[in-house]
């Protein structure tokens, strides 16, 4: 029997397999659907970075002495001296990935093209048999493994409200989220004989405003011509920075997840409500040269074939019934609380990403505890809750997650920093002792009264 399953490899379980090559005694497999390890690929743009330090590795934050770490991976390509001279905190996303895969590569712990299909409880009077027995479709041959413990780590899915929905399942290339941009948009397919087609970008966070950078710099042919016009709009007060600052970063760290854990559940999701420019902003370098090349294209008053609105929320969207190539939108600027209409051959929506436990765990679900919202209780240590209080309590049968737990742990759930933190706190309770610090990562703020 092994001591833990992954489902799903993002780089939060991935830090966790890597994490766990110092601890051999704890056997583990991380299982994957995908045939290969490639973190939001359709999202690596041109000059894409991530929005956190090069420290924000899969290791770094719990374990700065581990051989996979962001710098040892430079070293060993031959890049750390270049990294240094660029003077520059952030990761581009593209170097991220090929890091992530090169930590893959190196760890037999992980089996890809394996889809996690069930997991059942294992029942037996022996603790030591006590668990969970998962069903692996695994390169086409159905396999049943045996563990102690599980973690889910298949992350959050892109997400776009139903009108929008509708749309991207009838015709995929004019209606999209913005997960799927570099792998649906077709110039191409949205091309207009008789006038410039129209694309618009929905949504003010870093994903949209990097999408609204890659389209415009395609907008023009060779003869400065425009191929398309851009538009961008957002429901939002405006197209502003994710906070930076130093004070405001320590809302991702351990302190604030105790403080944000203890609130009772209704304030949790008003105080999340309110944070938003702590993790959903854009980048300020991203919106310094957006800006930088709107002005570049306007010297001498030229047009920029591209408008940008706030305050405008979408409504409804349908195919319009006169020309079903186009999509008519219903929209409302509600300072002003004026409504009017809008057509486009095609939208980019940056509408977000939802958490999600998956599917494989369903006949699980009906032990876990919910809250009133009807979001599973997870426990300060990243376990789902049962239902029954004894089996909270046991050393075996745990269900842990990673990056589900905004609503209980606060806006830091999906921080890459914060990931090894949340792996070190789940190899410690797997060898039950203190591996890896976890008390180590102290902030100058005070978070409640004490």
């Amino acid at each position: 029997m092994l001591d833990i399953i992954g489902i799903g490899l993002g780089p939060f379980d991935l830090g966790l397999a890597a994490l766990l090559t110092k601890q051999p005694e704890i056997k583990s497999l991380f299982f994957e659907q995908k045939g290969s390890f490639n973190w939001h690929k359709s999202m690596i743009l041109p000059h894409t970075t991530l929005q956190v330090s090069f420290m924000a590795d899969l290791v770094t934050l719990i374990d700065p002495t581990s051989p996979y770490s962001f710098l040892n991976y430079l070293h060993t390509q031959h890049r750390l001296l270049k990294f240094y001279f660029l003077e520059d905190y952030a990761i581009y996303r593209q170097e991220y990935n090929l890091y992530c895969q090169w930590v893959a590569q190196q760890l037999d712990s992980l089996v890809f093209d394996a889809r996690v299909t069930n997991v059942a409880r294992v029942q037996s009077d022996d603790p030591n048999l006590q668990g969970f027995e998962v069903t692996v479709c695994e390169h086409g041959e159905t396999n049943l493994y045996t563990a102690k413990n599980i973690v889910v780590g298949t992350g959050s899915k892109p997400t776009l409200p139903p009108f929008l929905y509708a749309l991207a399942q009838q015709n995929p290339q004019r209606c999209m989220h913005t997960a799927d941009y570099a792998n649906n948009f077709d110039l191409d397919q949205i091309a207009r004989s008789d006038q410039l087609p129209k694309v618009l970008v929905l949504g003010s966070g870093q994903s949209s405003a990097e999408v609204y950078r890659a389209l415009f710099e395609r907008q023009l042919n060779e003869h400065d011509a425009p191929r398309f016009q851009l538009d961008w709009m957002t429901r939002s007060a405006g197209f502003f920075p994710m906070e930076y600052a130093p004070l405001g970063l320590e809302h991702f760290s351990p302190a604030y997840i105790d403080y944000f854990h203890s609130l009772k559940t209704p304030t949790k999701v008003n105080v999340v409500a309110k944070q938003d420019l702590l993790h959903k902003g854009i980048g300020f370098p991203t919106i310094v040269d957006i800006y930088h090349k709107l002005y570049e294209r306007s010297i001498g008053n030229q047009p920029t074939y591209s408008s940008i609105t706030s305050n405008c929320e979408l409504l409804a969207a349908e195919f319009d019934p006169d020309n079903p190539n186009m999509i008519r939108l219903d929209l409302r600027q509600h300072e002003q609380d004026v409504a009017f209409t809008a057509k486009y051959d095609c939208i980019i929506a940056g509408t977000g990403y939802k958490d999600g436990l998956p599917a494989c765990l369903n006949t699980l679900l009906a032990d876990i505890e919910y809250d009133e919202f009807g979001q599973p209780k997870i426990n300060r240590n990243y376990t789902l809750s049962y239902k029954d209080p004894s089996h909270n309590s046991k050393n075996t049968g745990k269900i842990f997650v990673q990056n589900q737990e905004t609503h209980t742990h606060g806006v830091g759930a999906g921080d890459l920093g914060l990931g090894a933190y949340r792996s070190g706190c789940i190899i410690n309770q797997l060898a039950g002792k203190s591996v890896y610090d976890t008390q180590s990562l102290q902030v100058f703020q005070t978070f409640g009264s004490g």
